[in-house]
């Protein structure tokens, strides 16, 4: 065998366990989105203290080059309707149904916190705040389950 041969041979060896790799890691990582599905929604039928429904789910980006005020935010971009900072990951806008401080599980996104409103958020509508357009343009509008940490009982 040539060396050229033993390259190719090791480098087709390397892909495969690469590729090996990914499928493993991607495997876990929806074993674990799953689990907390399956956890969220026992919490929620097991305790007063949860609202689950199915929500229409958007994402914004207020902080991003991008933002364009009127559309991915009002005033200052740095702060939400409430007064309390952006926090892409962590901020969530919703109808005025669900109050500000309200803490929800949005299936596959995990816990985030309303703290944020917009003109064209309805009461069965999610708004997640994230870093950049694409993040938000690339997830588009999804239908998940939600659960939602009733402000009375917290």
């Amino acid at each position: 065998m040539t060396k050229k041969h033993h390259f190719l041979t090791a480098a087709f060896w390397a892909l495969f366990v690469l590729q090996a790799l990914v499928i493993y890691n991607l495997t876990q990582e929806v074993k674990i989105t799953k689990q907390e599905v399956v956890d969220a929604r026992d919490m929620a039928l097991k305790s007063e203290q949860y609202k689950v429904q199915l929500m229409n789910i958007t994402m914004y980006a207020p902080l991003s080059d991008g933002a364009v005020e009127g559309i991915d935010y009002s005033g200052d971009p740095s702060l939400s309707a409430s007064d309390n900072k952006v926090v892409p990951g962590e901020t969530a806008a919703a109808g005025s149904n669900i109050p500000f401080g309200t803490k929800i599980y949005v299936e596959g996104l995990g816990w985030r916190i309303v703290n944020d409103r917009g003109r064209l958020i309805g009461a069965n509508d999610i708004d997640i705040a994230v870093r950049t357009k694409e993040e938000s343009l690339k997830f588009g509008k999804q239908e998940r389950l939600v659960i939602i940490n009733n402000p009375k009982k917290q």
